[in-house]
């Protein structure tokens, strides 16, 4: 039993000892005629309009299942229902507070942090709010939140309902 086990360990390192041969094709080297298989397709050669022939397509006649009036009063349906769907929104608030001053000074730096985005500057009684953005994407909202939190340590994530308009 000893001697099977040594012999076939000793076959199996053998085996795995041999050289690999490697091919030396490549595939941009490879050929194949397949033209044999190649179905023949009949060409036509027209001189001009005069060699067209025109078919005889008979009488108009019109539809008679038309749907359009169906069909309007289905998508006037599904307008009305959208109109009143309302989606979720984010904005980020940078500022609150009743000093109209500090409130244009904060948009001037966020001007200056993110340039490309436009703080807004609106008034809810009693007092001027500054936002950034409005995101219909978490996750985009918090790639600015966080270049906006080292500067603004008072920034929160304000979570909206809008309305379909």
């Amino acid at each position: 039993m000893y001697k099977y086990i040594i012999f076939l360990l000793l076959s199996a390192y053998i085996f795995s000892c041999s050289p690999k041969t490697a091919t030396t094709k490549t595939p941009e080297s490879y050929e194949e005629d397949l033209s044999a298989y190649r179905p023949e397709i009949e060409t036509e050669t027209r001189t001009g309009e005069d060699d067209l022939i025109e078919e005889d397509k008979g009488p108009y006649v019109a539809p008679t299942h038309d749907i359009n009036s169906e069909m309007s009063v289905l998508m006037d349906s599904i307008i009305s229902h959208n109109q009143s769907k309302s989606f979720l929104t984010y904005t980020i608030q940078v500022y609150i507070g009743r000093s109209r001053e500090e409130a244009n000074q904060v948009r001037e730096k966020v001007y200056r942090v993110l340039p490309e985005e436009e703080p807004t500057l609106s008034w809810r009684q009693p007092s001027w709010l500054v936002t950034v953005g409005e995101f219909t994407e978490r996750v985009d909202a918090f790639k600015t939140y966080n270049l906006l939190r080292n500067n603004f340590p008072g920034a929160t994530l304000v979570p909206e309902w809008k309305t379909v308009e």
